[in-house]
């Protein structure tokens, strides 16, 4: 017990120490990164420090969802109005307070990576965690310190909390902060009133920020990379290739082919859902265990953020959260999804050279397929814990 406490607490410690004290130093900060195969960025922790920078406009004057002359690639500002509020209240501009922020991030994150080893014990496990922490996508998450982080930990802490009254505030927190928590909604399934009464208040809350979601969508950029996962980059390269070699999709219809992309999606992941669920009067189960929530939480994340957003791939670290369900259960092709999981964290490896050659589609084809098959797998037993623990009767 002491051991595990010293490493449950000590070892976040050390490392977030290390961390920041790299990040003090610019040189060593880009030579630390590039020894680990990892372009870094300046300043550290530079998706983080986008918002201080939008801060910086607001200040003067300036809306940062139109012009955000401070930030470093002259993008508009891309995050719900929150952020500012939060940088601004507890004085984020403030390099010692912005430091201070960074390593609390860093090691609560850690934390909660040693805190599912133990809790779920298994070797295979903790074994999975241990190479994921090092993969690269995660590793480009702790450079840039991206706010997949925050929800990260924030999805963990009301994933395992029991009591609905006290997690249902982190919940709303985060889906003020990045939008797609909501689809973490079925850690209240066991409660079907308070189900519900939850999925109400959670339209509610999109529909009060709903001119900062127009914005933010209107502002962000669909990449049609390797190393991001969603229906829209898939149909976003796809229109690539279409307009450059003059086939079916070109700058005129792109919208429409991709709205019918997305139901197409939508309709196929529809497809295991009512497979698994049966509508009536059924058996439930009593318990709702730690690993049917924190799988309904990744599993719905993961699905929601592949339906409608192009996400880098350092937010399959939601998927972290599906892996002790699957062991435990002894689900088929557990050991396949590890693999095919582990092949899409590290995907940055395959992301080089010209993207309009035959290779590059074809390495895009590939790793895109595997997205594409945890997507699969992940319905289907999402679907299977929702039909053991939500009765609807009509």
């Amino acid at each position: 017990m002491k051991y595990k406490n010293i490493t449950l607490f000590i070892l976040p410690f050390i490392i977030s120490s290390l961390i920041i004290f790299l990040a003090n130093d610019e040189e060593l900060w880009k030579n630390f990164w590039i020894a680990l195969k990892i372009p870094p960025q300046l300043p550290p922790f530079s998706d983080l420090d986008s918002i201080s920078r939008a801060l910086l406009s607001e200040t003067e004057g300036l809306n940062p969802y139109f012009k955000n002359p401070y930030d470093l690639s002259q993008k508009p500002y891309s995050y719900t109005s929150i952020w500012l509020f939060f940088f601004d209240f507890f004085r984020l501009n403030d390099q010692f307070n912005f430091r201070v922020f960074n390593f609390l991030l860093i090691y609560f994150y850690i934390f909660i990576f040693i805190k599912l080893s133990l809790e779920i014990n298994s070797k295979i496990f903790s074994f999975f965690l241990i190479i994921s922490f090092f993969s690269t996508s995660n590793l480009i998450l702790l450079e840039r310190l991206n706010i997949e982080i925050i929800i990260f930990i924030l999805v963990f802490i009301f994933s395992v909390m029991k009591n609905n009254y006290f997690k249902s505030p982190i919940y709303f927190l985060a889906i003020f902060l990045k939008l797609y928590p909501i689809f973490a909604i079925f850690t209240f399934i066991k409660n079907k009133k308070f189900f519900f009464l939850i999925f109400f208040l959670s339209l509610l809350a999109l529909i009060l920020i709903k001119d900062q979601i127009f914005l933010i969508m209107r502002n962000s950029v669909e990449y049609a990379l390797i190393i991001v996962h969603g229906f829209p980059s898939i149909i976003k390269g796809i229109s690539y290739y279409s307009i450059r070699n003059d086939l079916l999709i070109n700058e005129n219809n792109y919208l429409n082919f991709k709205i019918l992309f997305i139901i197409i999606a939508i309709i196929y992941s529809s497809i295991f859902f009512f497979y698994n669920f049966r509508f009536g009067e059924k058996k439930l189960k009593e318990d709702f265990i730690l690993e049917e929530k924190l799988f309904v939480s990744g599993a719905g994340i993961f699905i929601g953020k592949m339906l409608f957003f192009t996400n880098w791939d350092y937010g399959l670290v939601f998927l972290l959260l599906t892996i002790p369900y699957i062991l435990r259960f002894n689900i088929n092709f557990k050991y396949t999804y590890l693999f095919l999981l582990f092949l899409c964290m590290n995907s940055i490896y395959l992301e080089s050279g010209d993207k309009y050659t035959i290779f590059y589609a074809f390495k895009a084809f590939i790793v895109h397929s595997f997205k594409i098959l945890i997507f699969s797998y992940l319905c289907f037993y999402l679907s299977k814990i929702i039909n053991n623990h939500l009765e609807i009767k009509f």
